[in-house]
């Protein structure tokens, strides 16, 4: 009786392979001829109402709002503050549009990156924050370590060149 079955079986198996290879070929031109006709279409027009890429470019927001100083690019770490509530860096300078000669910035944390121009400076004065100053005076840069809690002479400030502020990075 098992003897009667097996061919039958066998049969049906051949069958079923044969099939499969069928399905399996026919998949395969389906797949290929997708590929061409996708190939050979245009790409949709551009989407202009798509919003831009979010990519940080540093610049320093409402910067073109501020007068008093030119505040270029930063990390957030170093930021433009009111000098009549308690600051940790002060510049004094003589630039225009600066009353009592100083401008003043916060640093919420430990590190920090602000590049900026403000002419005439002829102090640096930190608290809680240790800081470097980068300058420029008749071309050429320096870099000077402010330690937290100090005041410090720069440019005119030590009987040099005018100078001009153009860095300052939180250290500590």
């Amino acid at each position: 009786m098992i003897h009667d079955f097996l061919p039958t079986a066998r049969q049906a198996l051949g069958a079923a392979r044969q099939w499969l290879a069928v399905a399996l070929g026919m998949a395969i031109a389906l797949a290929s001829a997708t590929a061409l006709a996708s190939a050979d279409t245009a790409p949709p027009p551009a989407d202009n109402s798509a919003p831009p890429s979010a990519v940080e470019d540093f610049a320093y927001p409402g910067a073109s709002t501020i007068s008093r100083v030119k505040l270029l690019r930063g990390d957030g770490g170093v930021q433009l503050g009111d000098c009549s509530k308690p600051s940790q860096i002060q510049l004094w300078t003589r630039a225009p549009g600066n009353p009592d000669n100083r401008i003043c910035f916060t640093a919420p944390s430990t590190t920090g990156f602000l590049t900026l121009e403000l002419p005439d400076v002829f102090a640096v004065q930190t608290s809680g924050r240790a800081i470097r100053i980068v300058l420029t005076a008749a071309g050429a840069s320096t870099s000077t370590d402010v330690p937290k809690d100090d005041l410090i002479g720069v440019g005119e400030g030590l009987g040099q060149a005018p100078t001009t502020a153009v860095e300052l990075h939180v250290t500590g």
